[in-house]
């Protein structure tokens, strides 16, 4: 289970996240949409602790952290919690230096201390099923940015994370390859696996949702099951923003 209360995180005066609280059991999946500076990326990046919370508290699974002002939690709680995560970035963030398949074995061995050959066997059979077996041995440099972004999550599932975080993972894909890469995650989320996906990608947020949050400066302005949450909004708000997206088309 994925538990979050009360988070709250500003940059100065500028509140981001003003007391959010949510929660996401195993095997569901999440979509956060929303305006540009809502404070989308900054939630994802809290659940992983890319991002130090003001304030409120993260549960994955076993794992609570809490979080004070002007204190931190401790250096292993925090590596703890986020071996619990694995984040896909809207860049990739791949090693430029390393080919598709020592990418994917990295964190396996740096964050979960596997074995060498072991971490190679989980590799493969991962790079597999984002349908790069034929590219293993491939540079970032060589591959398309479909490709770069399969690799990415093949490599946030290696560490066998409670749940996957992607942060508009399509948003600097050409349109045409934006396809495949929606397509590997719809069949992680037919799998069961437990998601929290930031997206533009309505139609996508429609059919892989268990639930929508829409954030809006900072808070919740509405959550619900994508059908309703569609269809039947009660906020104005969201349909405001869904209008919007609709002109925008």
């Amino acid at each position: 289970m994925i538990e979050v209360r009360e988070l709250t995180k500003s940059f100065g005066d500028n509140f981001v996240l003003r007391g959010i609280n949510l929660t996401l059991e195993q095997g569901q999946v999440l979509v956060l949409i929303g305006p540009s500076g809502s404070g989308k990326s900054t939630l994802l990046r809290c659940l992983n602790v890319l991002e130090f919370p003001a304030a409120g508290s993260v549960t994955i699974g076993k794992l609570r952290l809490e979080f004070r002002p002007n204190l931190k939690p401790r250096k292993a709680d925090v590596l703890a919690l986020r071996r619990q995560s694995g984040m896909v970035f809207q860049s990739y963030h791949l090693f430029p230096h390393l080919t598709a398949l020592q990418n994917v074995m990295e964190g396996q061995i740096a964050v979960r201390r596997r074995p060498k050959n072991e971490a190679r066997t989980k590799a493969l059979q991962l790079l597999a099923k984002v349908g790069l077996a034929d590219k293993i041995d491939a540079y970032p440099h060589q591959l398309s940015g479909g490709q770069q972004q399969r690799v990415g999550i093949a490599r946030a599932m290696s560490i066998d994370p409670e749940i996957l975080l992607f942060d508009e993972p399509t948003s600097a894909l050409d349109p045409e390859l934006v396809r495949e890469v929606l397509k590997v995650i719809r069949e992680l989320a037919g799998e069961g696996r437990t998601m929290i996906i930031v997206t533009h990608e309505m139609k996508f947020a429609r059919e892989v949702a268990d639930r929508i949050i829409l954030l809006d400066e900072g808070v919740i302005v509405e959550e619900g099951l994508p059908e309703q949450f569609f269809s039947q909004p009660r906020e104005a708000r969201t349909r405001q923003f869904l209008s919007l997206l609709m002109e925008q088309k």
